[in-house]
């Protein structure tokens, strides 16, 4: 069997080739020789490579080939591997929880702890007279009594204008303690004593008092008022 080899490479043509596969001259004029013994074949596996198909006549040349062996066109350009489209960058989900669409955008507000008083708030009504005594603002702790200028005694809560000797109300009668956002009302070891709601007290016991409590000085008796 004869085989045509290119003049011009001397690179082997496969029977029938017009041209030659590596530099594209034309092998018509070319007379065949005989065939060298063979190479053993080697099997070029699909991963390694591929046929490679002319674009001027679709002939599918042999892998490796620069020209058609059938018309001679330059495979170049056949042989670049096509480059994969570029793909768009991942987008990235937004931090923390996601409303759904039409939604609207919640805003967390923060819960605010509420803030106990600092002083005691209120007034005392004397019942007899109907009489409204302010609490004095800006105090945790408030004495209630009588005023005496000798003894060097000034209470929060001056009860003496008001009938407070005549009802046997001390000069350091009782007191007010704010403890917390609670109030509490304390006997100051009184002679006449102190009552919440017809309940005596006893002595440097503190007593949880409420709004609209009944208070006994003696036997002064007032109302508690928180407002």
């Amino acid at each position: 069997m004869s085989v045509t080899t290119c003049p011009s490479c001397h690179t082997p043509a496969p029977p029938g080739a017009i041209f030659c596969d590596h530099c594209g001259y034309d092998l018509r004029t070319v007379a065949p020789t005989a065939q060298q013994p063979l190479p053993p074949t080697v099997v070029i596996s699909h991963a390694e490579a591929s046929e490679i198909i002319c674009p001027s006549c679709q002939h599918a040349n042999i892998p490796g080939s620069a020209f058609c062996e059938n018309c001679g066109a330059p495979l170049a350009q056949a042989q670049q591997p096509a480059q994969p489209a570029p793909q768009p960058p991942p987008v990235q989900a937004p931090a923390g929880p996601v409303n759904p669409p039409g939604a609207e955008t919640l805003i967390q507000q923060p819960v605010l702890e509420p803030t106990p008083p600092s002083s005691v708030v209120g007034r005392l009504v004397i019942q007899a007279s109907n009489v409204s005594l302010a609490i004095p603002p800006g105090k945790q702790t408030i004495v209630i009594g009588r005023e005496d200028p000798v003894s060097g005694v000034f209470p929060d809560i001056d009860l003496d204008p008001h009938g407070g000797h005549e009802a046997g109300v001390g000069r350091r009668h009782a007191q007010l303690i704010l403890q917390g956002a609670q109030l509490y009302i304390e006997d100051l070891d009184s002679v006449n004593g102190t009552v919440v709601n017809k309940q005596k007290l006893a002595p440097r016991q503190p007593h949880l008092l409420n709004h609209g409590d009944e208070l006994r000085f003696g036997k002064m008796v007032l109302m508690y008022y928180s407002s």
